[in-house]
């Protein structure tokens, strides 16, 4: 029997929430809901749930006390039970990650990952998604990574494009004229 690779698994699970979701209307309530539960478990927490000595009513009961507290839906709440129920919840993070690239790309928003040096403020995000939006002609959600190593400014990369305007960059750039390789 071939072995399926963990992303694999996370893809398809995500993909059967997606269209469970879909098919109910739901969608944009299930993509909140994963933002909700995205990082909610521990390694040690999901260990715990995913222990075969554990009985499945006692999982079930566990797994619907979690969905209400956070108030999830009912399409959500049947995939945290199925993926307890199947023993998966190992790849349940990696699950509501592909969910969420899932969502984003059948409504035609574009995922931009962004480097900078701090924590930008809020005036300041909100510009710089206004900037790409304006620019890419679609909505966007920015994920912000602080690297302090690029020294200033920012590093901006969505699909294959990668918009390199660091301190860094700038200097690696103009160590390369100097050296005439340019």
């Amino acid at each position: 029997m071939k072995k399926v690779s963990k992303t694999t698994v996370a893809k398809n699970y995500a993909q059967a929430l997606y269209d469970a979701a879909q098919s109910k209307g739901l969608a944009d309530i299930v993509y909140h809901d994963c933002r909700k539960l995205s990082g909610t478990f521990t390694a040690s927490e999901i260990k715990t749930l995913n222990n075969p000595a554990w009985r499945e009513s006692e999982k079930k009961e566990t797994v619907r006390e979690i969905a209400k507290a956070l108030d999830l839906s009912e399409p959500t709440t049947n995939f945290l039970e199925l993926m307890a129920q199947n023993r998966r919840l190992n790849d349940f993070n990696d699950a509501l990650e592909q969910f969420e690239h899932i969502y984003l790309n059948e409504n035609g928003i574009m995922e931009i990952n962004v480097e900078c040096v701090q924590k930008l403020s809020a005036a300041q995000e909100k510009k710089l998604q206004q900037g790409l939006e304006k620019k890419l002609g679609q909505k966007t959600v920015i994920y912000y990574n602080i690297n302090p190593e690029i020294l200033g400014g920012l590093v901006v990369q969505y699909g294959s494009v990668r918009i390199d305007d660091s301190l860094l960059g700038k200097l690696n750039r103009l160590e390369q004229i100097m050296k005439g390789k340019a």
